[in-house]
Formats: C-alpha cells, structure tokens, sequence
C-alpha cells in the first residue's frame, strides 16, 4: 500500500486550524486476472455450457479505494473507508460507484470501535480463514455454502465492535435498510440484526455469528447462523465451520450463467427454505513463497425444502485445490481448480481452472 501522509507542510492554510491532528490517506486495491476454464453440466436437462478464455478477479475481487485515519487525542480516532470494484478486463465499474465498502466511524482502545455505512455483517472479521479458495466467479467460494460469511455488504448500516477482554470480543449492527437507501417505504425496507462473537488465544481461534433479515414484505424472517474454528500449526492452517440458512439466504446460490438450465437461489426470504453447511480446509506451507491450499465444502437441503421444490438433489459437494506462489511481497502467481456435484440442489456437476496473477498495492 501506498501511504500519503498529510502534514501541515503539504496543506494550505485552510487546514491551520487543525495543526495539531495527525492524519493518513492510504491509496489501496487489489488487480487480478487469470486464463481459464469453466464448465457446467445438467444432466437431467442434457445441457452443457464450457467457457475458456480470460476471467476477471478470480483468487481476489478487482478493487481500488482510499481510508484515512485522524487522531483526534485521548486515545480517540476518526476514520473512514470507500472501496469501489471494477473489472480489469474491460474497465468497467458498477453503477453504485462504492458499491463494495463506504464507511465512516470512531474508534478507542477502551471502548471499541463504531462505523457507519455500507459495511459488512458482524461475522466477517471473524471468519475470514474459511473465505474458500478464491472469489468472484469461482464456486469454490465460502458464499455459497453459507451466506452470512461471505463478501456481502449491506446499506445503512450501524456496527459496534468491542476491544478484546482476555481473548475475547464481539461485534453487534443494524441495518435500517439493506438495499436501499434513506428514503425507502417501511413496506420495502430490508432490516438486519448481525451479530458475533470471537475468541482468540494462540494457535486457537473460535467465533460464532448469528444475522436476521426482516421485510413486513415477507411471511417469516430470515435466520443465518454460522460456528467457526481455526487452528495454526507449524507445518499446516486448518478451518472448519458450520451453519444454516434458514427461510432464505442473505446472498444468493448463482452459478454465474445466465442459461435458465443453470437456476439460482436468489437473496431474502424463500419459503420452506433450509439448509446446513460444513467446511473443512486446510493451508501448507511450501518452503519461504508458496503455499498448497485443499478444502472441502458442503450443505444438505432439509427434507421440508427439498419437498417444497422437488429438488434434484439434497446435497451439494465442492471440492477445491489451490497454489499460491508470491513473486514479491505485492505480487503472487496462482493456479486453482474446484469441482462440484449437485450444485444449487440440481443434477448439476462443474468444474473449474484457472492460472492467473493478483497483484495489490
């Protein structure tokens, strides 16, 4: 990252007033882009689509921002982040210029931190070793076996998150309105409790969080709850984590095709939706560079769901393999490959590869 400090040398006399505040700017992104393939089969159907060629932010989602920071005295800090995505294969940016992170906060050591803004949901933070083995177009990744823990914002957001007793902190927040903005009608509004909790003593790592969606639009409330452990050995990093989704999803099931063949589960209440999700990976090390990345993830249908919509099938497996190798301290080569069976419940198998470059700053 690069780090532009501002001082009273470089500021015009405008900023006089505030001579005696410290403050950062830091420039910050992420650009990745990889050679692959992805091909994906429905065999109740007899459909078939296979895609080669390049793929945008395939190990780390393409993404650019700025966050600053301003020591305002007594252990107190002003601070604030906007993250825009874009896609590094053709320039283009999403019509919701920061659409991936816009906050501005306080934070102390005595008494925690708040932000407020477009955020993520408290568990996050926490879970973030379990993230799955790349983003964006890959299914290997952790969204789509439990949807609190992915990548997902949420609009109009309020999150407190506590200093560290003994190992031990939590995180709570609020949505006024998910996906919209201030001046939505309450009969549109989507609100979100989130929550978690975290403990953290040497190798060990521990959390669990608990999100709830509600809409007077819809019939029951949605309920996401995920269970997170880490380990850290010498020679290995292990993860693993279970949870539900209940009602509905907080981002949806998508095989990022838009054949009708290939169907998704989309975000917010689904009746007689529910599922249970399980992962396992595991990191090795490979000499000072490099670093071997396996893992297994899964989520079963409840039998009430899988009635509901006579779904092909009531589990879904994805397995993934990934190598990392870091050709400087910003820059690292990596090659991936997933394989899933039953995706979104259908009689859908995929496979994935991919060979790329993620370069951040």
């Amino acid at each position: 990252m690069k780090k532009i400090l501002l001082g009273m040398a470089c500021i015009t006399g405008f900023w006089a007033g505030t001579a005696s505040a410290q403050s950062s700017i830091t420039l910050f992104g992420y650009v990745d882009a990889a050679y692959g393939f992805q091909t994906w089969k429905n065999k109740s159907e007899g459909v078939k689509v296979h895609q080669s060629g390049l793929f945008n932010g395939i190990w780390n989602s393409n993404a650019w921002g700025i966050k600053g920071k301003e020591d305002l005295g007594q252990g107190l800090t002003a601070s604030f982040e906007l993250e825009s995505g874009f896609n590094v294969l053709n320039g283009s940016t999403s019509s919701s210029h920061y659409f991936k992170t816009a906050w501005v906060g306080l934070s102390s050591n005595e008494w925690g931190r708040v932000r407020m803004g477009r955020v993520g949901n408290a568990i996050q933070e926490y879970a973030s070793f379990i993230a799955g083995i790349s983003d964006e177009e890959n299914f290997a990744d952790i969204e789509n076996i439990f949807s609190a823990a992915g990548s997902n914002k949420a609009n109009n957001t309020i999150v407190y998150k506590s200093p560290t007793f003994s190992g031990v902190d939590f995180s709570v927040g609020y949505s006024f309105d998910t996906k919209g903005s201030s001046g939505t009608s309450n009969d549109e509004k989507i609100k979100l409790i989130t929550s978690a909790i975290g403990y953290s003593k040497g190798p060990l790592t521990l959390s669990l969080g608990y999100d709830r969606l509600h809409s007077s639009a819809w019939a029951k409330n949605v309920h996401s709850w995920v269970a997170v452990a880490g380990y850290e050995l010498k020679s290995v990093s292990l993860g693993a984590a279970v949870g539900q989704d209940i009602n509905g999803r907080q981002s949806a099931l998508s095989s990022y095709l838009s054949n009708p063949a290939f169907a998704t589960w989309g975000s917010g209440y689904v009746p007689d939706f529910k599922t249970t999700g399980l992962t396992f990976n595991a990191t090795v090390p490979v000499g000072t560079a490099a670093s071997v990345m396996v893992g297994w993830s899964g989520s079963r249908a409840s039998s009430g769901f899988h009635n509901a919509y006579n779904l092909d099938k009531r589990q879904q497996n994805i397995y993934s393999a990934g190598y990392t190798y870091n050709l400087s301290k910003r820059t690292s080569f990596y090659v991936i490959a997933a394989y899933a069976t039953g995706f979104a419940f259908q009689n859908v198998t995929a496979q994935q590869m991919f060979a790329g470059l993620d370069h951040s700053f």
